[in-house]
């Protein structure tokens, strides 16, 4: 009885989605949570305190960043804003690093009416615009709320699978550990548990990095080690700004990217052993 009627109450917002008009843009702050490692050794306790320093720091710069998401009832367009860096000075007792969280830097695109999405990506400095059917989340609602600045939001779960891409650089991690331990350790990358917190007040079915299929606008975005929060919703009842489908690069399906992507990664590892 409980699964029907919450059956009931999701059509009902979705039919509700697309009996009117809502346009709006959410803007999102990203941060990473860095693990603490566990294993150390006492001679060189001080080297890996600087490293993990170092390391951190090169994390929060690379992660914490802000997005924005351009929205109606239809299409929804997500966007890294950019912003200016400030001048740095490098140093030996540095780390500069790129960390690509699930595409973070991508511009996503979806078409709810046309059930399509499109991303812009790269590999290697080359453009691949990445045309797929449009597939939402399974989600797994739960009866627990919290409040998101004046909105009433509710939690919901989805299970991430872990790609092949993300096993083969495993893989080659533990080859190089072999013939040179490194000072991070890396775990084996698992089935990530995404928690979601949405509002039925807003009601869109888009969120932050492509994810969609709730009844409400997606306010924060958690999986352990990355959190997407959103910090501002500006609603309007004409359009804010037209919403530009991606255009630039290659066009691929996922599929054939992520096949492109692993190539590139087998002949990266090559050329360094």
């Amino acid at each position: 009885m409980k699964k029907t009627l919450l059956t009931i109450i999701i059509l009902f917002n979705f039919q509700f989605i697309y009996s009117q008009e809502i346009y709006g843009k959410a803007e999102y702050q990203s941060k990473y949570i860095l693990k603490q490692q566990n294993e150390t050794s006492k001679e060189n306790e001080t080297k890996i305190e600087e490293f993990e320093r170092m390391w951190q720091n090169a994390i929060k710069k690379e992660t914490e960043k802000k997005y924005l998401l351009t929205f109606n009832n239809k299409e929804c367009l997500y966007e890294q804003t950019q912003e200016l860096e400030k001048p740095s000075n490098p140093s030996k007792n540095s780390i500069s690093i790129s960390v690509s969280s699930s595409g973070s830097n991508d511009n996503k695109y979806i078409n709810y009416k046309e059930n399509r999405k499109v991303t812009e990506s790269e590999i290697l400095g080359k453009q691949f615009l990445i045309i797929d059917e449009l597939k939402c989340q399974e989600w797994k609602l739960i009866n627990q709320t919290k409040k998101i600045g004046d909105f009433e939001c509710y939690k919901a779960e989805t299970i991430i699978k872990v790609s092949e891409n993300e096993l083969k650089e495993y893989d080659d991690y533990l080859k190089k550990e072999q013939v040179k331990p490194s000072l991070l350790k890396l775990e084996k990358p698992k089935d990530q548990i995404i928690t979601a917190w949405y509002t039925s007040e807003i009601p869109i079915s888009f969120g932050p990095n492509n994810f969609c299929g709730l009844p409400g606008l997606i306010l924060e975005i958690n999986d352990e080690n990355l959190i997407i929060l959103c910090t501002k919703i500006t609603l309007k009842k004409e359009e804010i700004t037209k919403i530009k489908e991606p255009k630039k690069g290659k066009k691929v399906t996922q599929k054939e990217f992520d096949a492109i992507e692993l190539k590139k990664m087998e002949l990266l590892n090559e050329n360094q052993n």
